[in-house]
């Protein structure tokens, strides 16, 4: 029964630690996620000549 009860500890003490680490990881995870998001209004490139000669040969 000793052995049983040891072996259940051993388990859960385990399992604690993987979903410790499932949480750490999630966590950073969803914050790299925010913080790379871009902000809002952040423009993200320049119209420039090359840019309106392409949109022009899209219109034909």
């Amino acid at each position: 029964m000793a052995k049983i009860d040891g072996e259940k500890r051993s388990f859960i003490k385990k399992a604690m630690v993987v979903a410790g680490a499932a949480l750490v990881l999630g966590g950073a995870k969803a914050r790299a996620k925010k913080e790379a998001a871009p902000a809002k209004g952040e423009i993200l490139y320049r119209e420039t000549e090359a840019f309106r000669k392409y949109y022009e040969t899209l219109k034909r």
